[in-house]
């Protein structure tokens, strides 16, 4: 293939990029036009006419320019509706002196979707007269900072302790 490309003069190559770039960029792009007819011969082949599959088509580019004038980075949210810069992007801003985002972590915004959703649930269920049945009021686990004594019992004894006790 090496030598196949020397026995291409610079002028040659030049035009088989610029022909590489036409086909890949732009709504009149080779690649673009294709697609576009495929979409619309799919549609004449389904039952519409000519005119109504162009029409149809130009309704989907239209409703998807909106969606992304509405929501800027509609493909780059995930949908879960938190926002989080990624570890990564911090760690370079903070190398080259730019201003981290002031976004909170990720676990922060889950910690105070949950809080919410739990003061949302036990009111729902005072207004049902459900505090005080089973399982209400909900509670929220305390902060824990110290993450060796995630796991551990509040019980000072050894579980085995317990367990032999049983009988």
């Amino acid at each position: 293939a090496l030598a196949d490309l020397k026995n291409f003069s610079k002028g040659q190559l030049a035009q088989q990029a610029q022909k590489n770039e036409d086909f890949n960029t732009g709504k009149n792009s080779e690649l673009y036009q294709s697609v576009k007819n495929g979409v619309n011969g799919t549609l004449v082949g389904n039952g519409l006419s000519g005119i109504e599959a162009t029409a149809l088509t130009k309704k989907f580019s239209d409703i998807k320019k909106e969606l992304n004038e509405k929501f800027k980075n509609f493909n780059n949210n995930n949908n879960n509706g938190l926002k989080n810069e990624p570890i990564y992007a911090e760690v370079n801003k903070k190398k080259t002196g730019q201003v981290a985002s002031l976004e909170e972590p990720i676990y922060t915004q889950v910690a105070k979707k949950v809080k919410a959703k739990i003061d949302q649930l036990n009111q729902a269920a005072s207004g049902l007269g459900g505090v005080g049945q089973a399982g209400f009021p909900l509670k929220r686990h305390s902060k824990v900072d110290d993450l060796s004594k995630v796991g551990l019992s509040a019980s000072p004894e050894p579980i085995y302790a317990t367990i032999d006790d049983l009988g």
